[in-house]
């Protein structure tokens, strides 16, 4: 439905591609901002939310407004398959590769911030360093890993079915 009866213009792909890639560059660049914000304000005022709340809040809301967009448009399961042609590892093996890789490196964290901020000594240090780094891997490996695949999954599906209802039309 047309709001407005203005003749369509005439559009050259390349000026669109360029276009498009010129967006793309602003936000990696809007987002690079964000982060390098984040942490001078880390830096400079300490771990206080309330100083970091805007980058936050602008990091969360375009990365949520991408990501339901093109899942909408039907562009999320056309870049999969894109991607599994390519590539040797499909793109549901690297997400359970990537919920590992974030609960282990998160039970490192843990471990060795609970052993050098808690234990005494040398023996201690090692102990609560397996103790929460054992503990930590049972939490956080089977929350990535739930979190990650069925995002993928459930994004999939609906980016499939917007891709089937847009070629019935």
């Amino acid at each position: 439905m047309k709001w407005w009866p203005f003749k369509e213009k005439t559009v050259d792909e390349r000026i669109v591609n360029t276009r498009n890639t010129l967006y793309k560059e602003s936000y990696f660049i809007v987002v690079l901002l964000c982060f390098i914000s984040i942490l001078a304000k880390n830096l400079y005022y300490g771990q206080n939310i309330s100083m970091i709340t805007t980058e936050l809040v602008l990091l969360i809301v375009t990365s949520l407004y991408l990501g339901i967009r093109s899942i909408l448009l039907g562009l999320y399961s056309d870049e999969i398959e894109v991607h599994d042609r390519k590539s040797k590892i499909p793109m549901s093996m690297k997400n359970v590769i990537w919920g590992i890789s974030f609960g282990v490196i998160l039970a490192i964290w843990f471990g060795i911030k609970s052993s050098t901020s808690y234990a005494d000594g040398g023996i201690q240090s090692i102990w609560y360093f397996i103790l929460v780094f054992s503990v930590s891997l049972m939490i956080y490996i089977p929350f990535f890993l739930l979190v990650i695949v069925s995002t993928h999954y459930f994004a999939s599906k609906a980016s499939n079915k917007a891709t089937h209802e847009d070629q019935e039309e």
